[in-house]
Protein backbone atom coordinates (compact mmCIF):
# COMPACT_ATOMS: atom_id res chain seq x y z
CA UNK A 1 0.00 0.00 0.00
CA UNK A 2 2.66 2.57 0.72
CA UNK A 3 4.62 1.71 -2.28
CA UNK A 4 1.83 2.65 -4.38
CA UNK A 5 0.87 5.80 -2.86
CA UNK A 6 4.62 6.86 -3.08
CA UNK A 7 4.49 6.24 -6.34
CA UNK A 8 0.86 8.09 -7.17
CA UNK A 9 2.10 11.03 -5.10
CA UNK A 10 5.58 10.94 -7.98
CA UNK A 11 2.86 10.64 -10.48
CA UNK A 12 1.03 13.99 -9.12
CA UNK A 13 4.35 15.58 -8.70
CA UNK A 14 5.42 14.76 -12.26
CA UNK A 15 1.88 16.14 -13.72
CA UNK A 16 1.90 19.35 -11.79
CA UNK A 17 5.35 20.16 -12.89
CA UNK A 18 4.17 18.78 -16.62
CA UNK A 19 1.64 21.11 -16.81
CA UNK A 20 3.45 24.31 -16.01
CA UNK A 21 5.77 23.63 -18.50
CA UNK A 22 3.16 22.57 -21.11
CA UNK A 23 1.09 25.85 -20.16
CA UNK A 24 0.61 28.08 -23.53
CA UNK A 25 0.82 31.58 -21.97
CA UNK A 26 1.59 32.80 -18.33
CA UNK A 27 1.86 35.80 -16.55
CA UNK A 28 4.48 37.76 -14.75
CA UNK A 29 2.95 37.97 -11.00
CA UNK A 30 5.82 40.37 -9.70
CA UNK A 31 8.77 42.13 -10.76
CA UNK A 32 11.52 39.19 -10.69
CA UNK A 33 15.23 39.20 -11.09
CA UNK A 34 15.90 36.61 -13.77
CA UNK A 35 18.74 35.21 -16.09
CA UNK A 36 18.28 36.90 -20.01
CA UNK A 37 20.55 35.16 -22.08
CA UNK A 38 22.52 34.42 -19.71
CA UNK A 39 22.94 38.09 -18.27
CA UNK A 40 20.71 39.20 -15.16
CA UNK A 41 17.83 40.87 -15.82
CA UNK A 42 14.42 41.42 -14.93
CA UNK A 43 11.10 40.73 -15.95
CA UNK A 44 8.16 42.99 -15.26
CA UNK A 45 5.00 42.41 -13.35
CA UNK A 46 2.35 41.53 -15.61
CA UNK A 47 4.56 40.46 -19.21
CA UNK A 48 3.18 37.62 -20.72
CA UNK A 49 5.13 34.92 -21.24
CA UNK A 50 5.12 31.01 -23.03
CA UNK A 51 6.56 28.17 -20.91
CA UNK A 52 9.32 26.83 -22.94
CA UNK A 53 10.30 23.73 -20.34
CA UNK A 54 11.28 22.89 -16.70
CA UNK A 55 14.82 24.00 -15.66
CA UNK A 56 14.93 21.96 -12.63
CA UNK A 57 12.21 21.62 -10.13
CA UNK A 58 12.25 25.61 -9.12
CA UNK A 59 12.70 26.47 -12.08
CA UNK A 60 11.46 27.01 -16.10
CA UNK A 61 12.75 28.54 -19.53
CA UNK A 62 10.19 30.99 -20.86
CA UNK A 63 10.18 32.61 -23.64
CA UNK A 64 8.29 36.54 -24.71
CA UNK A 65 8.60 39.14 -27.75
CA UNK A 66 9.11 43.03 -27.67
CA UNK A 67 10.85 45.63 -29.03
CA UNK A 68 14.06 45.81 -28.47
CA UNK A 69 16.13 49.04 -27.40
CA UNK A 70 19.60 48.64 -26.08
CA UNK A 71 19.15 46.87 -22.62
CA UNK A 72 15.36 47.15 -22.69
CA UNK A 73 12.30 45.38 -24.25
CA UNK A 74 9.15 47.02 -24.42
CA UNK A 75 5.44 46.00 -25.78
CA UNK A 76 6.33 48.66 -28.62
CA UNK A 77 7.62 51.04 -30.76
CA UNK A 78 6.51 53.53 -28.70
CA UNK A 79 8.16 52.86 -25.43
CA UNK A 80 4.78 52.64 -23.75
CA UNK A 81 5.54 49.47 -21.50
CA UNK A 82 8.71 47.94 -20.28
CA UNK A 83 8.50 44.64 -20.02
CA UNK A 84 12.61 43.33 -19.24
CA UNK A 85 15.72 44.98 -18.88
CA UNK A 86 19.34 43.66 -18.70
CA UNK A 87 22.58 44.55 -17.04
CA UNK A 88 24.30 44.63 -20.29
CA UNK A 89 22.97 46.10 -23.96
CA UNK A 90 22.45 42.86 -25.76
CA UNK A 91 18.76 42.84 -26.55
CA UNK A 92 19.51 44.43 -30.08
CA UNK A 93 19.13 47.40 -32.24
CA UNK A 94 16.67 49.90 -31.46
CA UNK A 95 13.48 49.06 -32.58
CA UNK A 96 14.30 45.67 -33.06
CA UNK A 97 11.45 43.15 -32.76
CA UNK A 98 13.42 40.57 -30.70
CA UNK A 99 11.97 37.09 -29.14
CA UNK A 100 13.82 36.43 -26.11
CA UNK A 101 14.04 33.69 -23.36
CA UNK A 102 14.67 34.05 -19.59
CA UNK A 103 14.97 31.09 -16.72
CA UNK A 104 12.42 32.01 -13.75
CA UNK A 105 11.50 30.36 -10.72
CA UNK A 106 8.28 28.96 -11.26
CA UNK A 107 6.40 31.26 -7.71
CA UNK A 108 6.94 33.94 -10.56
CA UNK A 109 3.99 32.74 -12.51
CA UNK A 110 0.73 32.55 -13.09
CA UNK A 111 -2.17 31.87 -15.65
CA UNK A 112 -4.60 34.04 -14.77
CA UNK A 113 -3.55 37.72 -15.33
CA UNK A 114 -6.31 39.13 -13.18
CA UNK A 115 -4.43 37.58 -10.54
CA UNK A 116 -1.67 40.06 -11.20
CA UNK A 117 -3.91 43.18 -10.82
CA UNK A 118 -6.08 42.77 -8.00
CA UNK A 119 -4.17 45.26 -5.69
CA UNK A 120 -3.49 47.33 -8.85
CA UNK A 121 -6.94 47.61 -9.73
CA UNK A 122 -8.40 48.09 -6.47
CA UNK A 123 -6.05 50.98 -5.87
CA UNK A 124 -7.45 52.48 -9.28
CA UNK A 125 -10.72 52.30 -8.06
CA UNK A 126 -10.48 53.65 -4.86
CA UNK A 127 -7.90 56.81 -6.15
CA UNK A 128 -10.11 57.56 -9.16
CA UNK A 129 -13.76 57.40 -7.83
CA UNK A 130 -13.24 59.94 -5.24
CA UNK A 131 -14.15 62.92 -7.57
CA UNK A 132 -15.95 60.83 -10.92
CA UNK A 133 -17.20 57.76 -12.31
CA UNK A 134 -13.70 55.45 -13.00
CA UNK A 135 -13.37 54.58 -16.68
CA UNK A 136 -12.70 50.75 -17.69
CA UNK A 137 -9.07 50.69 -18.51
CA UNK A 138 -9.71 49.29 -22.05
CA UNK A 139 -11.38 52.25 -22.94
CA UNK A 140 -7.82 53.96 -23.33
CA UNK A 141 -4.89 53.25 -25.78
CA UNK A 142 -1.59 53.27 -23.22
CA UNK A 143 -0.71 56.83 -25.03
CA UNK A 144 -4.17 58.16 -24.30
CA UNK A 145 -3.09 57.06 -20.26
CA UNK A 146 -0.16 58.46 -20.23
CA UNK A 147 -1.92 61.89 -20.94
CA UNK A 148 -4.90 61.23 -18.57
CA UNK A 149 -2.49 60.27 -15.45
CA UNK A 150 -0.08 63.44 -16.01
CA UNK A 151 -3.10 65.54 -15.30
CA UNK A 152 -5.00 63.06 -12.98
CA UNK A 153 -1.73 62.70 -10.93
CA UNK A 154 -1.87 66.11 -9.85
CA UNK A 155 -5.99 66.74 -8.81
CA UNK A 156 -5.64 62.92 -6.76
CA UNK A 157 -1.88 64.19 -5.28
CA UNK A 158 -0.49 61.12 -5.92
CA UNK A 159 3.52 60.39 -5.35
CA UNK A 160 5.84 59.34 -7.85
CA UNK A 161 5.51 55.67 -6.93
CA UNK A 162 1.82 55.80 -6.63
CA UNK A 163 1.62 57.39 -10.33
CA UNK A 164 3.92 55.00 -11.69
CA UNK A 165 1.87 51.79 -9.96
CA UNK A 166 -1.16 53.25 -11.56
CA UNK A 167 0.44 53.45 -14.86
CA UNK A 168 1.61 50.06 -15.43
CA UNK A 169 -1.61 48.51 -14.73
CA UNK A 170 -3.86 51.24 -16.75
CA UNK A 171 -1.22 50.12 -19.59
CA UNK A 172 -1.04 46.62 -19.55
CA UNK A 173 -4.84 46.55 -19.60
CA UNK A 174 -5.56 48.98 -22.14
CA UNK A 175 -6.77 48.30 -25.28
CA UNK A 176 -3.60 48.02 -26.89
CA UNK A 177 -1.83 46.66 -23.90
CA UNK A 178 -0.81 43.20 -23.12
CA UNK A 179 -4.37 41.81 -23.22
CA UNK A 180 -7.11 43.76 -22.59
CA UNK A 181 -9.12 40.75 -24.11
CA UNK A 182 -8.37 38.19 -21.34
CA UNK A 183 -9.21 40.25 -18.21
Amino acid sequence: MKTILQKLLITLLAAGSFSLASADEMFIFQTAEVKIDNNKGTLYIGTPVNVIKNVDDKNVLVEFSGIAFDDKLYSNKDKSLLMASVEKSTLGAKGEAKKVQAVIEKGYLTKVPSEVWEEHEEFFYETCTQCHAAHQPTEHSMLEWDAILQTMSGFAQLYTDESEYLSRYLKANANNGFYPEKK
